[in-house]
């Protein structure tokens, strides 16, 4: 895990996020951010505005947004991790 930084696509906004970068190894590189904001309504706000890429999937959940970006990983290897990822963050 590395604090600091945040996604390059992530957009400006009012409120400035704590993000932490995890890089996993397996069957292909897989990075995830976790960007914590304030509130709830700041994290969904970037989520939308971010734009889009391939082999990347944002989510929100409270006043967390992750972003997951992958390089030749299976659609069942990416859609475990993101469920892992989903239940450990609080509600």
């Amino acid at each position: 895990m590395i604090a600091g930084g945040a996604p390059e696509r992530l957009p400006p906004g009012d409120a400035a996020p704590t993000c932490w970068r995890f890089e996993y190894a397996g069957e292909g590189p897989v990075t995830v951010w976790a960007c914590g904001y304030r509130a709830s309504a700041s994290a969904f706000e970037a989520s939308q505005k971010m734009a889009s890429a391939a082999q990347e999937v944002r989510f929100q959940k409270g006043r967390y947004l992750i972003v997951v970006d992958w390089k030749n990983v299976s659609q069942a290897g990416v859609t475990t991790l993101i469920r892992a990822i989903q239940r450990s963050l609080p509600d």
